[in-house]
């Protein structure tokens, strides 16, 4: 099935100058991939015992399967053996093991994104169906993608490669593409960064990091605050810049032109968490009213231009831990516009039942999970919710309960409950593991099992 997505292509504006995008893809058996994109974050990874599987849209052999066709069941990626943690960009996925030194990466390669120079870059021959090496150090402790560009922690410091006009390699330059990893050890002013980093996170043309004493740095383009900063004072960032404000930070994860951060915070009588984000926020994915005072408007009285260039506080997240069956947050993932928390008892193990998934933001395809219910004070979610609200269980009579882990994709989001994975939102190229609908109006706005697992 092919199909144009309109309004991505609305709140992806900042990738229109990434290429020109026009026409529709679909499948192909040829050794040569489209020379325009028009469809872009629809496919998926997920693990099955450490063996990575990819499902949906592979017109750039971002599957991995060595072809160019599109998947409606999840596919072993082969060659890779156990991985510990994959990554999807927007034609791209990312997977390493954890004591090597390298990541393995497929996919689209126009922008030097699989970090290989083995690889072409050509409009026609920019890809690789297969994984190949990017090479950094050892060990190896996370990955990350943004839309055309990777992001890796290794032996402790944040590498980067890929597409990096708006900076967000972070390497001091603008160049188109940086064709290898590269380390970064400078922040804005040239000073070092801290010692040891701890995550990453891609977003759509900007970086994050995370570092062990609790701070998080932002590089890349700073169009809607992405950066934690007025787009007045800089429109990009060639280097990490500290996010003000934030400390104490566990945990981050970056949407298309938004962030989030976790904190968990010493406080008399225990540890309160609270969840900060900023950048875009026209779907609500911050947590605040677009057409409320408590954001930004890039044109006046236009609430799809609203954003923050400061963190605010997610309302809802801020809790004060007592004791162990207070309900937290333990896992957060980000998709284009919409976000997913994993929450559960504090001292609950993961799958067991008191693990839920809330989410909040974009929800025109039913990415949020909620069968587009009003939220508990009323608000419509037809098209977005900037009030957080449960997923449903695949009957829509409940709360999906048993959650161990999450992953919000594009327009679309993933779970696995009680041992079995589910998926939700959009799946017009069969990216949640089941074939693609007639319409748009047919993709499953309550978890479905995924097929073939």
């Amino acid at each position: 099935m092919q199909t144009c997505r309109r309004f991505m292509l609305h709140i992806c504006a900042g990738l229109l100058t990434v290429a020109a995008f026009s026409g529709c893809g679909g499948s192909s058996n040829s050794d040569t991939i489209p020379t325009t994109v028009s469809i872009f974050n629809a496919h998926s990874v997920i693990f099955r015992n450490n063996t990575a599987m990819t499902m949906g849209y592979n017109d750039f052999g971002q599957l991995g399967d060595g072809t160019l066709d599109n998947r409606d069941l999840p596919t072993i990626v082969p060659g890779l053996g156990h991985m510990d943690k994959a990554a999807a960009g927007a034609e791209h996925t990312l997977a390493f093991r954890n004591n090597t030194s390298v990541v393995m990466a497929w996919g689209y390669n126009v922008y030097s994104q699989l970090g290989n120079s083995s690889v072409s870059t050509s409009a026609n021959t920019g890809f690789s169906s297969r994984p190949v090496k990017a090479q950094l150090e050892r060990p190896v402790t996370d990955v990350a993608a943004g839309a055309f560009h990777s992001l890796a922690v290794a032996n402790n410091s944040v590498w980067a490669w890929g597409y990096n006009v708006y900076g967000q390699v972070g390497d001091d330059s603008t160049t188109e593409k940086v064709s290898i990893p590269v380390k970064l050890d400078k922040d804005i002013a040239g000073g070092a960064l801290p010692a040891i980093a701890v995550q990453v996170a891609g977003g759509g043309l900007h970086s994050l990091a995370l570092f062990n004493d609790g701070s998080v740095y932002a590089w890349g383009s700073n169009a809607v605050g992405q950066i934690g900063v007025a787009p007045a004072d800089s429109i990009l960032y060639k280097r990490p810049k500290k996010v003000a404000g934030l400390s104490h930070i566990t945990m981050i994860a970056a949407g298309n032109k938004f962030n989030l951060a976790l904190e968990e915070t010493p406080v008399t009588g225990g540890t309160q968490q609270r969840l900060w984000a900023w950048g875009y926020g026209a779907a609500g994915q911050l947590g605040q009213d677009p057409a409320g005072t408590g954001l930004t408007q890039l044109t006046a009285g236009d609430p799809n231009t609203a954003y923050s260039a400061t963190p605010v506080v997610v309302p809802g997240t801020t809790v004060t831990i007592a004791d162990g069956n207070t309900e937290v947050i333990k896992s957060i993932s980000a998709g284009l516009d919409h976000a997913l928390l994993l929450v559960g008892g504090q001292g609950h193990a993961l799958g067991d039942p008191t693990h839920k998934v809330r989410s909040i933001g974009f929800n025109f395809y039913g990415q949020l999970g909620n069968n587009m219910l009003p939220t508990p004070s009323g608000k419509l979610t037809t098209t977005s919710s900037f009030e957080l609200v449960y997923t449903l269980n695949s009957s829509g009579t409940g709360e999906l309960t048993g959650v161990s882990e999450i992953k919000a994709f594009g327009n679309h989001s993933l779970a696995k409950a009680n041992g079995v994975w589910y998926g939700w939102g959009d799946n017009n190229m069969g990216q949640l593991g089941n074939p693609a609908p007639f319409s748009s109006a047919g993709n499953p706005k309550i978890p479905v099992p995924v097929r073939g697992l």
